[in-house]
């Protein structure tokens, strides 16, 4: 018989690339937003209806002001309050109360105010208190409202934070029993994974044990799970460190769940997680509201470059169908997000009959295989800028570490061999260039050290990801094309 966990796994195995859900700080952001849509609503209604038509036309200017700043206090207020953590948002029964004293004192605070500087002559008392009173119940019900929301989503699997355990342990199985009493489905565990035992022989309350810590990589990469625990006791030290050091290639956060011996120890420097302290280890990259942020830059980016690079694109077009016979485009299969394989477009530069789409041997000084046109897009990087359609399709990144063809080698080896943490660059989107571009790391791939700082780099990128520096490396990018002598 399928247990519901098992039909949530298929299902979002299943969903493969598609897989993608509101998150809790997405979630806490929507009810920022439509808390400052119900105030601004709420006195831009009363205003209308009941003042519009007998004040002024200048009115709507100081009547707007006063609205903005009472919307900007309210929200910093609740943030300050706390009611913008996801607990918060879906306990508004409980909130009420904060929810009332905190705008009540935050509308008076703005009548004070009003008094001092003697300017309450100049606004209606009666759209003050209205607006202030409709505001409030305006945001308990949207509370109320959007808890319904989040309840429907969760059952439509709209939203939800997938967990996946190592270790079979008693640990595990007080964590998944800690779930269970909190009432918040969205938390919701789908595996447990422990190399000891087969997946018969162990049934961690109601979670059934899916298999090794191979098993586990796996099924982190097709559910893109939210979040990996590791429930072992903390002496076995060297086992946890091979296991941390397996999972740190996947984009996941990875949390140990310690010990209760361990708890007096070490609770002062825990985060608490699902109302349990547990130790991060591993944190996405890239999460929530930053994803959103880099996306949308994307995006806007790459949609404005297509259009003002669309005549010099036609025109590189017809340079590469002019100096050799074959398509215009090379298309090559590369690892991607995930270590997903995703198909990357370029400019065709080199000779039909002998293009290398595993790059077996990659491109060298003078290489005999590259036609004329194509050397001088290989030299200038113009071959790359089909890759902003797969920007915008979202394969790929303005900025990130570049896709590496599934062959390429450095020294005689494959990427991945020649370097331990290789794929710990691909717990983020591939790049159109990258952070190791810009620091001369280009190019052919002759020594192994080559690849190693080009890798180093790359993590140094996603450690230290901001929107700042991606704006910085595309800046860098535009300099480094003009004076750049390692591309061929």
């Amino acid at each position: 018989m399928q247990t519901a966990t098992d039909a949530a796994l298929g299902r979002l195995v299943q969903s493969g690339k598609q897989h993608r859900r509101l998150s809790e700080s997405i979630a806490v952001g929507l009810v920022a937003l439509l808390d400052i849509f119900l105030i601004l609503g709420s006195g831009l209604v009363i205003f209308s209806m009941y003042l519009y038509f007998v004040l002024e036309p200048g009115a709507v200017i100081r009547y707007g002001t006063v609205m903005m700043i009472t919307t900007y206090l309210l929200v910093q207020s609740f943030y300050f309050g706390g009611l913008y953590r996801f607990n918060a948002i879906i306990t508004p029964g409980q909130q009420v109360g904060k929810i009332i004293s905190i705008s009540t004192f935050v509308f008076l605070v703005l009548v004070t105010a009003g008094f001092a500087l003697k300017i309450s002559e100049d606004y209606s008392r009666f759209w003050l208190f209205s607006t202030a009173a409709t505001s409030i119940a305006a945001i308990c019900l949207g509370r109320i409202s959007f808890l319904a929301v989040i309840r429907w989503m969760t059952e439509k699997d709209y939203l939800a934070r997938d967990i996946l355990i190592y270790g079979a342990t008693e640990q595990a199985q007080r964590f998944i029993g800690h779930l269970r009493t909190m009432n918040a489905p969205w938390n919701k565990v789908i595996g447990v994974f422990d190399d000891r035992f087969s997946d018969s022989e162990v049934d961690m309350d109601g979670v059934p044990l899916r298999g090794n810590l191979d098993d586990l990589i796996q099924c982190a990469r097709e559910t893109r799970a939210d979040e990996i625990i590791i429930a072992l006791p903390w002496g076995n030290q060297t086992r946890i460190s091979e296991i941390l050091q397996r999972l740190r290639v996947l984009p996941t956060n990875i949390r140990l769940s310690p010990e209760i011996e361990s708890l007096r120890i070490l609770s002062g420097t825990m985060n608490y997680q699902y109302g349990v302290p547990l130790v991060s280890i591993y944190e996405k990259p890239l999460s929530e509201w930053h994803v959103v942020v880099k996306r949308t830059f994307d995006v806007c980016v790459s949609a404005v470059l297509l259009l003002l690079l669309a005549p010099l694109m036609v025109v590189l077009f017809v340079g590469v169908k002019v100096d050799s016979p074959g398509p215009i485009f090379f298309r090559q299969k590369r690892y991607g997000f995930n270590n997903e394989l995703i198909q990357i477009w370029k400019l065709r530069t080199m000779y039909i009959e002998q293009q290398d789409e595993n790059a077996e041997r990659l491109a060298t000084p003078d290489d005999p295989r590259v036609t004329r046109f194509g050397s001088f897009l290989r030299r200038t990087s113009l071959d790359e800028l089909p890759q902003l359609f797969n920007v915008l399709l979202g394969d790929m990144s303005l900025v990130g570490p570049r896709p590496h063809a599934l062959r390429a080698k450095a020294a005689g080896q494959l990427y991945q061999d020649a370097v331990g943490e290789y794929a710990a660059r691909h717990r983020v989107k591939p790049g159109l260039t990258g952070w190791a571009q810009v620091n001369g790391w280009r190019g052919e791939t002759d020594t192994h050290e080559k690849i190693v700082k080009r890798v180093e780099h790359d993590l140094y990128y996603i450690e230290n990801w901001s929107i700042r520096l991606d704006i910085r490396i595309l800046l860098r990018t535009f300099s480094v094309l003009i004076n750049q002598k390692n591309a061929y």
